[in-house]
């Protein structure tokens, strides 16, 4: 067993990885696990998630990172501000609070589809059965 394992064992805590997952990242850190796939990825300060803001993020166009202890954990990001699904202006400006705020991917609930509808959902389900039967009542009188 490696000396690091050892010493995880023998502490009683979290391996390093799980320490980085669970803790909030700042706009470089987020976008450094990202590499070159940065470009239009979007990103929203958990802040504005919290609040309620839908469709406010920015789209990350350009970052410059700067190395702390080693890391790429600083520098700069040029965005879109992109505010209630609108550009709020075209070129992209760099992003202030990268370090300030905790942030996060953008998740849009329109792409995640996780509107609940339950007339639609009731309807749904009511063509699926006259379809089921009708389906298996021609079947039956196929094989009769």
């Amino acid at each position: 067993m490696s000396k690091l394992a050892q010493e995880i064992l023998l502490k009683g805590g979290n391996p390093p990885i799980v320490e980085f997952l669970k803790r909030p990242k700042t706009l470089f850190e987020l976008l450094n696990v990202q590499k070159l796939k940065a470009y239009k990825y979007k990103v929203q300060p958990i802040q504005w998630y919290r609040k309620g803001f839908e469709g406010c993020y920015y789209e990350v166009h350009r970052t410059k990172y700067k190395l702390f202890n080693d890391q790429p954990t600083h520098g700069n990001a040029w965005a879109i501000l992109f505010w209630r699904g609108k550009p709020a202006f075209h070129p992209p400006k760099e992003v202030k609070g990268g370090l300030k705020f905790a942030w996060q991917t953008y998740r849009s609930p329109e792409a995640d589809g996780i509107v609940y509808d339950e007339k639609l959902a009731a309807s749904i389900e009511k063509r699926r059965f006259f379809l089921l039967k009708g389906y298996y009542t021609g079947m039956q009188d196929v094989t009769d």
